[in-house]
């Protein structure tokens, strides 16, 4: 019996730091490519429009990373809007997160999360439908923003 608690209670003790661990360390997002990189979309046009791609470029501009798409780019209230991100192989072991930030005017601003791909890390996709009232027209912006985590740790102050 003394063995069992002995044990069990090296358990508790490797339990709790364990957990102590797991709250010294924060995970935090910092964008990884330039600010303001937006896709343009037309809400109330009568027909669906081509697809719009921009380039997405490192935080200083210097050096592309990838692409951003929408597809349409444009039409009637209730359009399911595919947005998607492919980031070049060179970088997507970097990337951890990829939200879009949609800017509706008055209707106002929302920010959404892409998911990855399970069989490419640099693909990430979303699909968002654009409301509306049926003979509104008006143009959202798409704001897309690549994330590269970075752990924060106490553990030098313990």
């Amino acid at each position: 019996m003394m063995r069992t608690v002995a044990a069990s209670g090296l358990a508790l003790v490797s339990l709790l730091g364990l957990a102590a661990c797991d709250q010294a360390e924060e995970v935090t997002y910092v964008q990884y490519n330039a600010s303001g990189e937006l896709l343009t979309i037309q809400v109330g046009a009568e027909t669906l429009l081509e697809p719009s791609s921009i380039e997405l470029n490192s935080s200083t501009g210097s050096v592309v990373v990838g692409t951003a798409t929408v597809d349409p780019a444009g039409g009637p209230v209730g359009t399911e809007h595919t947005v998607t991100v492919e980031v070049s192989d060179d970088y997507e072991n970097d990337i951890t997160r990829v939200t879009v930030r949609t800017d509706s005017g008055d209707r106002g601003e929302d920010e959404y999360e892409l998911e990855g791909d399970s069989a490419d890390e640099g693909f990430w996709k979303l699909t968002l439908v654009s409301a509306g009232e049926a003979d509104e027209v008006r143009e959202d912006t798409f704001t897309v923003r690549l994330w590269e985590s970075s752990v924060v740790s106490d553990t030098a102050e313990e």
